[in-house]
């Protein structure tokens, strides 16, 4: 018998890098491993939607710029971001893990704090109290000291850092190429296999 698709949340926050949340949403969705996406968008990362992706005014525009299909949307579950009586608000709900895609620095100084401001800062927070996965993709560069004394105390609670970094490495690295590989380890963190075709195996022969 198959093992049954696990439950994740995805936070998005207001930095810049909407291709980065629609990127890993669409391969999330895509997945049997995951059976369902609780999605928690930040005002802010509607904003930036605006600007970067297209005509947003809601949480429902955003998974309409996903284009999936029926089945695939019908994984996301929506919550606002002022829903703090939202299922994922509580440790005893039971999701697999978390990931925030992009990661602001602000939310990451939340975070890394415990000053749960909304629904999606109050998920991680969980998060981290039940021992689950939770990713940061931190994309602000370069780090201030206040950035990584924020990453030292996210990671020393429980939190992968995982800023959008390519790996040069993979055959013909389009960009489109270089985002679908930070994607898949995203995942793997959730137990997800990596592709071969993502897969360091030393330098080539000949």
């Amino acid at each position: 018998m198959a093992e049954p698709g696990k439950e994740i949340v995805v936070g998005v926050s207001g930095a810049s890098g909407a291709a980065l949340a629609l990127g890993f949403l669409r391969l999330a969705a895509r997945r049997p491993e995951f059976s369902r996406i609780h999605l928690v968008v930040s005002p802010s990362a509607l904003a930036v939607a605006r600007s970067e992706a297209g005509k947003v005014e809601s949480e429902r525009d955003y998974v309409s710029l996903l284009g999936l299909g029926k089945a695939e949307r019908a994984k996301i579950t929506l919550h606002s971001n002022d829903d703090l009586a939202a299922p994922i608000s509580s440790g005893s709900y039971p999701a697999a893990g978390m990931v925030v895609i992009p990661c602001s620095a602000g939310t990451l100084a939340s975070i890394a704090n415990g000053t749960s401001r909304g629904l999606l800062q109050r998920a991680a927070d969980v998060t981290l109290k039940e021992r689950r996965p939770l990713v940061l993709a931190f994309r602000e560069s370069p780090y201030s000291r206040i950035h990584l004394k924020n990453m030292l105390q996210a990671a020393e609670a429980g939190a992968t850092l995982m800023p959008p970094a390519p790996v040069f490495y993979i055959e013909s690295p389009s960009l489109d190429r270089l985002m679908e590989a930070y994607f898949w380890r995203i995942a793997r963190v959730f137990g997800v296999a990596l592709p071969e075709e993502f897969v360091w195996r030393g330098p080539r022969k000949g």
